[in-house]
């Protein structure tokens, strides 16, 4: 570990260990400087790994702010880089990711999503029948398929579940990571009847289907 990350881990556990929130002045770059006695240097550019990470928020004439990180930007940068550098066992990961963050929010969903959003799923799964029907898993068929799916997520009511789920699904049909022999069929029959469990408030039929639905994202491999 070099001396400019032990700075900045340093100046993470002392912000965690103030009580200090969002907004508050934490140091200037001068006194981050003397208080963990290195250069100047080596201060701005702790300073500037923890503004990366959303961490630390620099003022001009005012000092070093603590700020709020939001995951969801965040992943939005890694993760595409994470998939191309990590290839088939990165893009494992993702998917097993993905597949437990959909699954673990059908009750939320359940609980949270409104009348519109429910509606909104089943013209979803009409629309995907419509597409897949005539042309398969084509391009459009699939950004309907991944417009399905986030609309479960965002019924959450929950913004980093929905958040992270779009920066994965993103990532997917970004790199056409699908399966070339998906059964368009099956998925729209299995669209219609996640739709109706939910605006059932069948959590157990959701569940189910919506798990059997994700097999082929967590089975599938990119060429």
């Amino acid at each position: 570990m070099n001396l400019v990350t032990t700075v900045a881990e340093q100046i993470h556990a002392e912000i965690l260990s103030s009580g200090l929130k969002q907004g508050d002045l934490f140091m200037t770059g001068q006194q981050i400087a003397r208080r963990y006695e290195v250069s100047r240097t080596v201060a701005r550019e702790a300073i500037n790994q923890l503004c990366a990470l959303g961490l630390l928020e620099s003022r001009k004439r005012k000092g070093v702010l603590v700020a709020q990180p939001d995951p969801v930007k965040l992943s939005a940068s890694w993760v595409p880089m994470f998939g191309r550098v990590a290839g088939v066992e990165g893009f494992r990961l993702l998917a097993q990711w993905r597949y437990v963050l959909e699954l673990g929010a059908v009750d939320l969903a359940i609980d949270h999503g409104s009348h519109e959003q429910m509606a909104r799923l089943t013209e979803l799964a009409d629309q995907f029948a419509a597409v897949a029907a005539e042309h398969g898993h084509s391009p459009a068929a699939d950004r309907i398929d991944l417009a399905f799916h986030a609309a479960i997520l965002e019924m959450s009511g929950n913004p980093l579940v929905a958040g992270m789920h779009r920066v994965l699904a993103d990532y997917f049909l970004a790199s056409a990571e699908y399966d070339p022999n998906a059964d368009a069929a099956k998925a729209i029959r299995e669209h219609h009847i996640i739709a109706e469990a939910f605006q059932g408030g069948d959590r157990e039929t959701a569940r189910s289907v919506l798990r059997s639905h994700l097999q082929s994202i967590i089975q599938a491999r990119p060429d």
